[in-house]
């Protein structure tokens, strides 16, 4: 399998899980982790992007 091909397969999996970690309850203790981690990846980015640009200023 070729790189794209595995990064669409990657894609569509994480996609097809997003749905459905969406279809649950609110209240549901994996929407509840799911909340948590997208909160700590989002942090991640933000930090990542951040020091980029510190980078890219210099």
């Amino acid at each position: 399998m070729s790189v794209k091909g595995w990064a669409v397969t990657m894609g569509l999996g994480a996609a097809a899980g997003a749905v459905a970690i969406l279809m649950m309850p609110k209240n549901n203790p994996a929407r509840k982790l799911a909340d948590k981690a997208a909160d700590k990846v989002e942090d991640a980015a933000m930090m990542v992007g951040d020091k980029i640009s510190q980078k890219m200023e210099k």
